[in-house]
């Protein structure tokens, strides 16, 4: 692996890192995670034994932050984890912007 190729898969599992760390990889269902960003939100969805998200990165390269934090989530089991109250909201919030700009669109 090139230099380059192993500072990018760094810079990809800290974010994913971050994420997790931040309580930004929402369950919606057994097969689709909602994944809260810095500036976007995406969604990761299980097709089969592959994960596949809705950003432009997953679509450009195959890989993102966003499947990685979900991947590492699904293989530690963490997803039985409680939301906190002030993360729960904040996922409604979010689910509520996302479907208004999904019905304008």
């Amino acid at each position: 692996m090139s230099d380059a190729n192993r500072d990018f898969m760094n810079r990809l599992v800290a974010k994913a890192a971050w994420l997790m760390h931040e309580g930004r990889v929402v369950k919606i269902s057994d097969v689709l995670y909602y994944v809260i960003g810095r500036k976007n939100r995406h969604m990761v969805k299980v097709e089969g034994d592959k994960l596949v998200c809705t950003c432009n990165g997953f679509r450009e390269r195959g890989i993102c932050s966003h499947v990685i934090a979900v991947y590492t989530i699904r293989r530690l089991n963490l997803e039985g984890g409680y939301l906190s109250e002030a993360l729960r909201a904040r996922a409604e919030r979010e689910l509520r912007l996302m479907y208004k700009q999904m019905r304008r669109a």
